[in-house]
């Protein structure tokens, strides 16, 4: 288990101040390594993903539809 020091105990209680005015992240917490998380909300998380996962899905659509159409090779 991972033991802050006083310093760490500091700027952890700072952020979390901070985060009560920002309800999109979860609870900031320090990694085994002492690395600093500040997680965003799961639920937007998911909504992200959802969100990338469309655009993504739309653009090879795209792609895929581009390509079916003749080109024209001359200029106008």
């Amino acid at each position: 288990m991972y033991c802050m020091n006083e310093t760490e105990k500091k700027l952890l209680d700072e952020i979390v101040t901070i985060l009560k005015n920002h309800p999109d992240f979860d609870p900031p917490f320090f990694r085994t390594d002492g690395d600093l998380v500040i997680p965003l909300n799961s639920a937007l998380k998911k909504n992200r993903e959802a969100h990338r996962r469309f655009a993504n899905a739309f653009s090879q659509m795209m792609k895929s539809d581009s390509s079916k159409r003749k080109k024209n090779k001359a200029w106008v």
